[in-house]
């Protein structure tokens, strides 16, 4: 399971006490996620930022070299391919997004990551086990499931279907996944 966090507060306080894992920050103002991000990559958390829905920097060569600057992430999640070719430059992880919306956004989303080569892949919403099974055999690199996950049932069909990894905004779902294992 991995933690999604939408405000960089909110995974200050929901991983307090956890053992490290990996961390999505989801949003934010530059100051606020840079900071979250330093602070769990000292203590040992694999951190990802969305950097197309950070304010405050941009998803240019240059916004994405003052991340891994100041944040110090291990990557990065975006939906544009530029961003992915960009973050791999300066050495961040990649985890490209695609939507499951259609057949035309699905196709294009595989054609982008055959075309930048992701380190990892998230489809989005992660309650489609078809999609996603549909997905993970297309693809070469690990698949993580998110979006309108919030049963354990969800967790485990994503898993099922393909999935390495599920990551998900619900503390609730989080704190049950921890109690599974």
């Amino acid at each position: 399971m991995i933690f999604a966090a939408r405000e960089p507060a909110d995974v200050l306080v929901m991983l307090a006490d956890v053992e490290p894992s990996w961390v999505f920050l989801l949003g934010g103002s530059a100051g606020e996620v840079l900071g979250a991000s330093k602070l769990l990559s000292d203590r040992g958390f694999s951190v990802y930022i969305h950097i197309d829905m950070l304010h405050g920097i941009t998803n240019d060569s240059e916004g994405i070299r003052l991340l891994a600057s100041f944040g110090r992430p291990t990557g990065i999640i975006t939906t544009h391919p530029s961003t992915v070719n960009a973050a791999k430059k300066v050495g961040l992880l990649t985890i490209e997004r695609i939507f499951l919306l259609d057949s035309s956004s699905v196709e294009s989303g595989l054609r982008n990551v055959v075309r930048t080569k992701p380190d990892a892949v998230e489809v989005l919403p992660g309650v489609l086990p078809e999609q996603i099974t549909k997905v993970a055999d297309s693809i070469d690199v690990p698949l993580i499931a998110g979006g309108l996950i919030t049963h354990i049932d969800q967790v485990k069909a994503a898993l099922k279907a393909g999935a390495l990894g599920v990551s998900t905004s619900s503390g609730l779902l989080l704190s049950q996944v921890q109690e599974l294992s």
